[in-house]
């Protein structure tokens, strides 16, 4: 066997590999495309939806939230999620439970540590009277103590639709929980001999 002989063997042999090479990428490219067509058919989900029945003397509802889409029926693989519509309160309004009344207190509260003690100071003036710091905190912290029994009082005297407070009502009970704190605190100084009356 000769050099030449030997190299051309190599030759043989080698383009029979390349071409053995080619055959199988262009079956696993064939591979591909058909596994790709297939994901694509899989992603659109095919709904069955048999016959519903709803027996809604059987529910009871508390709490009613969310969307109840009647009549849409699925296309091209869209979902409910999302048919969304924008929401827009349409007036804001708030449950009448204890998370209202919890955000009522909690305004109230705020407005008791950043304006009752200046408040107290102005009026304790008014009326010839000065208070120690901590006799101030006593009046302020026995005021906020109180707070919630007021708040539930509002909340089960006012008229409130479906259960429900709109921001306005709860406005207007914080005001009057304010009316009430500024009247009591008048009472209370008129009720206080004035500092300069008492006698030795």
């Amino acid at each position: 066997m000769s050099y030449m002989d030997s190299w051309t063997q190599y030759l043989d042999q080698l383009h029979q590999l390349v071409e053995k090479q080619t055959q199988k990428m262009k079956e696993l490219e064939k591979r591909v495309d058909q596994l790709q067509s297939q994901m694509e058919s899989n992603q659109k989900p095919s709904t069955n939806i048999e016959k519903i029945e709803y027996k809604f003397d059987q529910l009871k509802i508390e709490t009613l939230e969310g969307t109840l889409n009647i009549g849409i029926s699925p296309q091209d693989g869209v979902g409910i999620e999302d048919l969304g519509i924008e929401e827009q309160p349409f007036p804001p309004k708030m449950n009448t439970g204890q998370s209202v009344k919890e955000k009522i207190i909690q305004e109230l509260e705020e407005y008791m540590y950043q304006q009752g003690p200046p408040l107290l100071q102005s009026m304790s003036r008014d009326y010839g009277q000065q208070f120690e710091e901590s006799y101030q905190q006593f009046i302020l912290n026995d005021i906020q103590k109180q707070l919630g029994d007021r708040v539930n009082h509002y909340l089960q005297q006012g008229d409130y639709q479906n259960g429900m407070i709109t921001e306005d009502q709860k406005q207007a009970i914080i005001q009057e929980v304010k009316n009430e704190i500024h009247s009591s605190l008048h009472q209370f100084l008129q009720n206080q001999p004035n500092q300069g009356d008492e006698s030795p």
